[in-house]
């Protein structure tokens, strides 16, 4: 970052240690010499005011704004899930030829909720589109779960041979100035499949104009094997789930190496052809553009920077933006004074300039897992519970774990075939980017109503040995292969993550707006601890 910069007056913090809870957190040994982030100093860019988008539905904004958290629900997976899951991803699943028709009651309630076309009549278009662009007449085409955005058909073409393929379409054509966003789709699931250990989708075709028997652009994408994680890890012995622990852990050791040069959204470079009825045979190549603002407009892009300056930066944007709103400006400003108080306390960190890919929604119905076959020899040892003050498994959980190894003797190997819905991956500092995958040690079906979708937050109920058994097994992988993991998911991670929430995220609208004086009373408190 160039010294003379707007964003490069904020300085990097000195490193301590610190617990998450204040009464622990007293012990932070507090840098007060340190220097102060001096907000005047920041040149902002004009930047075009847009109406206020207000969400109704109460549910949790995605990185990328309202409109993304409308994207995210829509990779094409069977669903077999239940009502209450209804707003989540349709997950592929082994049992796809039970599982993959929703009932009628679904069907009419969708086809009415969006306004479209049935699938009895629309399935004719899909098979039309199918032989228009060389895959011939499918075998089957299945009614599948969508999302608030797309429209999901699951297809089986012959190809060569019996393939299983998802096709994802806009719920309504888009319009010309959002055309731009299947490119950016596609552009980077092409990047993410060099990356292996990813299994991201592969694409088969694509369109981005509505030339076609469909009328509206799609994606056609190859189905992945197995079921989404959600789908059967709850109910699988616990030497399963420890098997599966370590596969999702060694997964996200990987995805944690994935660094970025600068923080932002991945966007394609703009050289894909407006339509392809052909599987892309490289990989292409992304750029990193600023954070999203709303569905056609992206934040100011910008340089590798300390967090500290760049959640001053973010905020002071939302700030210059609403100048004719006082109580959004005031909220602005006190964040921007936690910030400081966040630096100074040694929270923020020299390392905190470095970003990593971000899968924002990684989920457990976002991770998709299948048992192979596996000799003897290569039966996997997880590891088993001993009881002692050793290892902190987490605010406010109890007290440590050690493991000890027992043997597993389940028929199969676990192991994760895929990672779905990267359409708004972003890059973030790492400690923004480690939100533990509590996931796999609670489901989040059972979390309660009051839950609002943040997975920091502590459970509403006490853990049982065998979670505590999981979430110590997963930590103890992360913190092998980085020992400031456990720091940066449960201690200081939580209230930074929450605070750069409201500079990455719609701050103005929605539920952030109602997280502020919670977060910024946990802040207090946690402030005052420190200086006891």
């Amino acid at each position: 970052m160039d010294p003379g910069s707007p964003q490069a007056d904020c300085l990097s913090s000195t490193s301590s240690n610190s617990e998450d809870s204040p009464t622990r957190a007293a012990q932070i040994e507090m840098p007060f010499s340190r220097p102060q982030l001096d907000t005047s100093k920041v040149t902002l860019p004009t930047i075009p005011r847009s109406p206020k988008e207000v969400s109704g539905d109460g549910k949790m904004s995605s990185p990328a704004s309202e409109f993304s958290n409308q994207r995210s629900n829509a990779d094409g997976k069977v669903s077999g899930s239940s009502d209450k899951r209804s707003n989540e991803d349709d997950k592929a699943s082994e049992n796809s030829d039970q599982n993959s028709n929703a009932d009628a009651k679904s069907r009419r309630s969708s086809t009415s909720e969006y306004e479209q076309e049935s699938f009895e009549t629309y399935q004719h278009k899909v098979a039309q589109l199918c032989h228009d662009i060389g895959y011939g007449e499918p075998s089957k085409i299945e009614r599948m779960k969508g999302g608030g955005y797309n429209r999901i058909i699951g297809l089986t073409l012959p190809s060569g041979q019996q393939r299983g393929y998802v096709l994802r379409i806009p719920r309504s054509a888009l319009e010309e100035v959002l055309m731009g966003e299947i490119k950016d789709q596609v552009a980077v699931t092409l990047h993410l499949s060099k990356y292996e250990f990813l299994h991201v989708p592969v694409i088969a075709a694509f369109d981005t104009t509505v030339n076609n028997a469909l009328e509206c652009q799609y994606v056609l994408q190859e189905r992945i094997d197995g079921v989404a994680l959600d789908h059967v890890f709850y109910t699988l012995p616990l030497a399963e789930k420890l098997q599966i622990t370590t596969a999702v852990a060694e997964m996200l050791v990987q995805l944690e190496s994935i660094t970025l040069e600068k923080p932002g959204r991945l966007v394609g470079t703009g050289d894909l052809p407006d339509r392809s009825d052909v599987a892309p045979t490289s990989a292409n190549e992304i750029k990193i553009t600023g954070y999203r603002e709303n569905p056609i407009e992206d934040l100011p892009s910008m340089e590798k920077q300390s967090l500290a300056s760049l959640i001053t930066y973010l905020l002071e944007l939302r700030k210059q933006k609403n100048l004719d709103w006082d109580e959004m400006v005031e909220r602005c400003e006190r964040l921007q004074s936690i910030v400081k108080d966040m630096d100074a306390a040694g929270l923020i960190r020299s390392t905190d300039d470095e970003c990593v890919l971000w899968h924002w929604d990684l989920s457990a119905g976002n991770v998709m897992i299948h048992r192979a076959n596996i000799t003897a020899s290569e039966q996997h040892t997880v590891l088993g519970i001993e009881r002692k003050q050793a290892v902190q498994v987490g605010p406010g959980e109890g007290s440590g774990v050690t493991a000890s190894p027992v043997s597993n003797d389940s028929p199969g190997k676990w192991v994760v075939s895929g990672v779905l819905d990267w359409d708004d991956a972003i890059s973030v500092p790492l400690v923004i980017a480690r939100t533990p995958p509590s996931w796999l040690w609670l489901d989040e079906d059972t979390r309660g109503p009051s839950w609002d979708g943040d997975r920091d937050a502590k459970p509403e109920r006490d853990l049982t040995e065998d979670v505590l058994l999981i979430k110590a097994h997963f930590d103890q992988i992360m913190a092998k292969a980085s020992p400031s993991y456990i720091e940066d998911a449960y201690h200081r991670g939580p209230l930074l993550r929450s605070l750069a929430e409201f500079a990455l995220y719609n701050f103005e609208d929605g539920v952030y707006w109602d997280k502020y004086d919670d977060f910024v009373k946990k802040w207090e408190e946690y402030d005052e601890a420190l200086a006891k």
